[in-house]
């Protein structure tokens, strides 16, 4: 007998779970696929493929038949995507108005399955305007010369470089010249302004001369400066290539460049921490070595997770909350994660609102995580989690809130803080920025955050005397702030 597809994956049960466990899963599937309930464009097929699944592992010999065409195709296993959903409270008192719920989704790798490192199809876009002569520009050629050794026989890496012209320094091909690119990347000089649309372009065809499914397809772009005229093509650039599968990391170093369009083309790309932030010349190194490590330890691409509410249950608003803190938009119900490192789980905390519910035990929300996982084939990877709540006529003492959600919490107050710091600036509130940024500084101190509680208060000051933030305080604060994740100590990386 022959199979299409991993049932287990499709219930999002393990290989050895029970039948009662299959039956459970069943259950809420279809609950959730029903072509009377759900009628979005793809249910009904969603509910032929649970149908035929659990008809299938719930007949025994069909099962039997099933795990021996999955261990002849590799298939056996353990889960590879580990899915841990936490709320805020393990019960809810049945109130006859709405309330608020906190959950916690943890996405993370097996560490039963080891990665598989697919081939890179890289490009790097360099700026190389007149104000990157010296220092600023050796340090980038040093980083792209220790790119050049990490590259693998199968790998293609191509170099654009660019002021108000781009240079296309390395073509890009499979079993790198080593030698011959460290000859092309020292002799790139500086001069001209900037236009980051040029290299951008440029660097962009390159990928995609090389890009196909089974590589990794992305574009490193590091600038200094302000680009002039070219913002809303750089956006466009930017939206077309997250559309075809091309993840972007856009480097800023110093501090007069334009934050707010390398933050907006990582947003139109899908991938909203791809902005990068480099305080110092020093660090540009560190920043590149950092990220070329993160695309060696792919262990998941492609990662979308599907968030289905029972009726009149909504989302106020969503946040990842590691690697780094963003706030994220839902389309379809559905985010995009993108790639799962190795060793930095992603977390995304949910902020709910439950209307009034009778006693009892009521399924709230359903979540579902597909990807592409290189180490088990070709096919998707799914692991689901339903959170169902109890509700109490009894008001009692509430539970005791997770430590990991009341430390994602206080870190994401202070990110909100900042958020509303800079929309206060710009309608020119003033007043209130300051004592924002001040209760920003005193947060981030009851943390640890030295810091970043002394670049807060200094902006305080600057702000009051002077209607404005410094460039470089600016971004210290904005990016600062980003990176107060909830990583877990193992494997955390300050």
């Amino acid at each position: 007998m022959e199979f299409d597809r991993d049932h287990y994956a499709v219930l999002g049960v393990s290989s050895d779970a029970e039948v009662s466990e299959i039956k459970q899963a069943y259950r809420q599937l279809v609950r959730l696929y029903h072509p009377d309930i759900n009628h979005e464009d793809d249910a009904a097929d969603r509910f032929h493929e649970i149908q035929q699944a659990y008809e299938i592992l719930s007949d025994p010999q069909q099962r039997e038949a099933f795990n021996h065409w999955r261990k002849r195709h590799g298939l056996e296993g353990p889960m590879p995507l580990i899915l841990r959903v936490t709320p805020s409270q393990d019960a809810l008192p049945s109130l006859g108005e709405s309330q608020v719920l906190y959950v916690m989704a943890e996405l993370s790798a097996s560490d039963e399955i080891e990665a598989q490192r697919l081939p890179l199809n890289l490009c790097l876009v360099l700026d190389r305007s007149t104000s990157m002569k010296g220092g600023r520009l050796q340090q980038v050629k040093e980083a792209a010369r220790f790119i050049v050794e990490q590259m693998e026989p199968d790998d293609v890496l191509s170099l654009v470089a660019f002021s108000d012209r781009a240079q296309l320094v390395l073509q890009g091909a499979r079993g790198i010249d080593k030698a011959a690119a460290r000859t092309a990347i020292n002799s790139i000089q500086s001069g001209g302004g900037t236009e980051i649309l040029q290299g951008l372009q440029l660097g962009l065809d390159r990928v995609r001369e090389w890009h196909n499914q089974e590589s990794i397809s992305h574009l490193i772009l590091l600038t200094d400066g302000q680009t002039y005229g070219d913002e809303d093509e750089c956006l466009e650039a930017a939206k077309a290539a997250g559309s075809e599968k091309i993840s972007l990391t856009l480097m800023g170093v110093g501090s007069d460049w334009n934050d707010k369009l390398l933050d907006e083309m990582a947003r139109l790309s899908g991938a909203p921490d791809a902005s990068v932030y480099i305080d110092s010349t020093s660090k540009i190194a560190e920043a590149f070595h950092s990220r070329i490590d993160g695309l060696g330890n792919i262990f998941a691409r492609d990662l979308v997770m599907s968030m289905h509410l029972a009726p009149q249950i909504t989302t106020k608003e969503i946040f990842r909350v590691s690697p780094q803190i963003n706030r994220l938009y839902s389309t379809d119900s559905q985010i995009y994660l993108g790639a799962l490192e190795t060793e930095r789980p992603q977390a995304v905390m949910l902020e709910m609102v439950i209307p009034s519910q009778s006693p009892g035990e009521h399924r709230l929300l359903h979540i579902e995580v597909e990807g592409r996982v290189p180490a088990v084939g070709e096919e998707s990877v799914r692991t689901r989690h339903t959170v169902e709540l109890p509700f109490n006529l009894e008001l009692g003492r509430r539970s005791p809130v997770p430590p990991d959600i009341v430390a994602a919490m206080g870190k994401l107050a202070i990110f909100k803080m900042q958020e509303r710091v800079m929309q206060d600036i710009e309608m020119g509130h003033i007043e209130p920025a300051v004592s924002r940024l001040k209760t920003m500084a005193t947060r981030l101190l009851d943390i640890g955050e030295v810091e970043l509680a002394r670049a807060a208060l200094l902006e305080a000051g600057r702000l009051a005397q002077t209607g404005s933030l410094s460039s470089a305080g600016r971004k210290k604060i904005r990016y600062g702030t980003r990176e107060l994740t909830i990583v877990p100590k193992e494997v955390r990386y300050d």
